[in-house]
């Protein structure tokens, strides 16, 4: 027996048993049951078309309030798993027909395998290894995102699907954000589907600029064209609303990033950021709310941000090559509390410590210069994709799909500017990016491209 077959009937198995445990568990708690029939489902999707699947799963990495069954495992952790299980399951079946990233691009994948790995060696001098363990797991769910995108986005439709759902996810967020109560720790900030008010702007942003991305590439489909505008607009609003100086940098990185890169639509970029730019003044000073005004315009140390920041360069300098080991910035912080240099807000380290609130300072006390080298080659290496992609696809004639690239690399930029404020090395709206990058630029590479309609 082959091993594609082997493999085709070991999945059969698979399915059959995990059929037979979703009606055990929904005689037992039908509410368990419900899940793990949607899980299933899930899974059946993925398998049948890859593609959809990690569309699906984009749309559903927004949902992260959600839980289930009131444990802490949120409900995008757990189709996320089912995610990498179904994948696994697709390329033992059918392997020869999909696309490999191991062989495509061996030093992107082996920087995050080394990242992983020395995350996983910091438990050898981490404080508390199963903080180290715990995080280096999440972090695997995450980090191989990239080699799942590869291998589902093989066509150009799959890179404008993976882009809707990103935008359709947002929106979704943002619009959950208008409608249910704000944040818990601010009475008039919205946090959404994504729980707090600093994180939902930072995919907020991605939204805006993918959702005015998809808008310029529909010129021939009105109605798609419209409904893309109208999910920026509420994507923008949106980002207002959560009252997120990070959010605010972000928009405008990301703005910077459209003028510097927009190639041919330069000077549509230019006045689109002016545009962008005077609403924002303009709503701040005249629509919002003195509170709103004075939150956004009043720094303040960034609500303890920069005592945070304070001790976790006291990490970095007391070990600089390892770090204090990953998943552990909350549990040393404290030994680093009493040096030289003012705190005021010691309750973030003593009584309910945080993260660093900067995703890469946060790898970098962790993980040391080690791990911020392996974590900066990979976000290097993902932009160098799509700036490479771009200029093939200006190259080809192909308006539609530079655009996507050109837009998929400010979207990029916009989000890891907003990471500067907030730590999310675990985000999945990242590591989407991160894999839809060299998806871009292979598709670009096929010399068997159709010709494109300008």
């Amino acid at each position: 027996m082959t091993a594609p077959v082997l493999g085709l009937r070991v999945w059969q198995l698979g399915v059959l048993g995990t059929a037979l445990l979703v009606g055990v568990a929904a005689g037992i708690n039908p509410t368990l049951g419900i899940a793990a029939a949607m899980g299933l489902a899930f899974v059946l999707v993925v398998v049948s078309d890859l593609a959809i699947g990690v569309a699906v799963f984009a749309v559903l990495a927004y949902l992260d309030v959600l839980n289930v069954s009131g444990s802490l495992l949120s409900f995008a952790k757990v189709v996320g798993l089912l995610l990498a299980l179904a994948w696994l399951a697709v390329v033992a079946v059918r392997g020869g027909e999909r696309r490999n990233l191991v062989v495509v691009h061996p030093g992107f994948v082996a920087a995050i395998v080394l990242l992983l790995a020395w995350g996983l060696t910091s438990t050898l001098w981490a404080e508390r290894p199963a903080s180290a363990v715990g995080s280096i797991g999440r972090l695997a769910l995450t980090a191989f995102l990239p080699l799942i995108v590869f291998a589902a986005v093989r066509e150009r439709r799959h890179a404008s699907l993976l882009a809707a759902a990103l935008v359709v996810g947002a929106t979704i967020a943002a619009v959950s954000g208008i409608f249910t109560p704000p944040d818990a720790g601010s009475s008039d900030r919205l946090a959404g589907t994504i729980g707090d008010a600093n994180e939902l702007a930072a995919v907020l942003v991605v939204g805006l600029v993918l959702s005015f991305t998809l808008s310029a590439m529909a010129r021939h489909a009105p109605a798609w064209r419209l409904a893309a505008l109208v999910a920026g607009l509420l994507c923008g609003f949106s980002i207002f609303l959560t009252l997120s100086r990070g959010g605010l940098v972000a928009l405008g990185a990301a703005l910077l990033t459209a003028i510097v890169f927009g190639g041919r639509w330069r000077g549509l970029a230019v006045a689109v950021a002016l545009a962008i730019a005077f609403t924002t003044v303009g709503y701040f000073a005249t629509v919002a709310s003195p509170a709103a005004r004075a939150r956004v315009t009043t720094a303040k140390g960034g609500a303890g941000r920069s005592d945070l920041w304070k001790v976790g360069f006291r990490m970095v300098q007391a070990h600089p090559v390892r770090g204090v080991g990953a998943g552990n910035f909350r549990v040393s912080s404290v030994h680093y509390l009493l040096q030289p240099g003012a705190i005021r807000r010691t309750d973030f380290i003593v009584d309910r410590p945080l993260v660093a609130h900067n995703t890469f300072l946060q790898v970098l006390a962790e993980l040391g210069v080690v791990g911020l080298a392996l974590f900066v080659t990979i976000v290097s290496f993902a932009v160098r994709c799509l700036v490479r992609a771009a200029r093939a696809f200006a190259g080809q004639g192909d308006v539609r799909m530079e655009l996507l690239a050109r837009g998929t690399l400010i979207a990029l930029v916009g989000l890891l500017a907003a990471y500067v404020f907030i730590s999310e090395e675990y985000s999945k709206q990242l590591w989407l990016l991160l894999g839809l990058a060299p998806a871009l630029l292979a598709l670009a590479r096929r010399s068997d491209a159709p010709s494109p309609r300008a």
